[in-house]
């Protein structure tokens, strides 16, 4: 089925949204992007989003920017539009042609932007009971000083290739530090609860990339008074936790069931009070923010 995408402000049908052959998004994977989840026909977290993106483009330099609220409201069009809604949306901002047409040229910008929808399934009910599996990776981070770890970039080659050896099994695979410490998955943010109930994650400033979900989790946390502390743990000290969890926007929050490290397997509570607790607070928060 043709749908219809947004494709610099204007509805048109997929097939006819083309890109420069000269876009430095399309040669070098030089483009910023977030991932919307849609839920009751509505855009979850929309604002929060924006500002990230727009946030990310500027430092990335990308010059010609589009205005938030045309895109916020380019949107809400598009879902109007669309037969069914889709479970996420892409929102993605390119330079835009090279200047001169020269593969070294200078990024003047207007940038090229387009929204995608996203049809998939939700994750069945089951893992947010059981729990999924993950996996110590096989790749060091690059840390902090790699804008890919920081932001929400088009160069995502080498976490599609890590997904595309993990074993069928899995669900996520977890980056670490040169310290052996984990960081985040491919596609997810990394949380842990201690023994004594503590809430603990890597910090940004570790090469972790600011989730939305993160964010606002990180708020209930704080706004809750619950135990919290910035850190993380190694795979030889996986069994500190006693529960783990990813948060993305397609996911909510997403118990761990085990991490395999090495030639052992450490199993985590999924269903933890505080997880249960966390995941309540996300969604009345999400509909609370999707109404006003």
């Amino acid at each position: 089925m043709n749908n219809p995408v947004v494709f610099n402000g204007k509805i048109l049908p997929a097939d006819t949204a083309c890109v420069s052959v000269f876009d430095p998004g399309f040669l070098y994977g030089e483009s910023v992007f977030t991932t919307i989840a849609v839920i009751d026909h509505l855009p979850r977290f929309l604002p929060r989003h924006m500002d990230r993106l727009m946030t990310t483009a500027q430092k990335m330099g990308l010059k010609g920017l589009p205005e938030k609220s045309s895109v916020s409201e380019s949107i809400h069009l598009l879902l109007e539009e669309l037969p069914s809604p889709p479970a996420l949306l892409r929102v993605t901002i390119s330079p835009g042609t090279l200047s001169g047409y020269r593969l070294d040229g200078l990024k003047e910008g207007p940038c090229t932007w387009m929204v995608l929808p996203v049809f998939r399934s939700p994750l069945p009910d089951h893992l947010y009971k059981s729990g999924v599996s993950a996996e110590v990776g096989p790749v060091i981070s690059p840390g902090s000083a790699d804008p890919r770890s920081v932001h929400k970039t088009g160069n995502i080659l080498l976490q599609r290739w890590i997904r595309q050896k993990m074993d069928k099994d899995l669900f996520e695979s977890l980056f670490r530090n040169s310290r052996g410490l984990l960081l985040e998955g491919t596609i997810c943010n990394l949380f842990w609860i201690m023994e004594d109930g503590q809430i603990m994650t890597p910090p940004e400033s570790w090469g972790v990339l600011p989730g939305v979900v993160r964010a606002v989790v990180l708020e209930i946390i704080g706004e809750k008074n619950l135990s919290f502390r910035w850190g993380s743990l190694t795979a030889s000290s996986l069994p500190m936790a006693k529960s783990a969890f990813l948060t993305n926007s397609y996911v909510g929050i997403l118990p761990i069931g085990s991490i395999r490290a090495s030639h052992r397997t450490i199993p985590y509570d999924p269903g933890h009070p505080i997880l249960s607790r966390l995941s309540e607070e996300l969604h009345l928060r999400s509909l609370r923010e999707s109404k006003s």
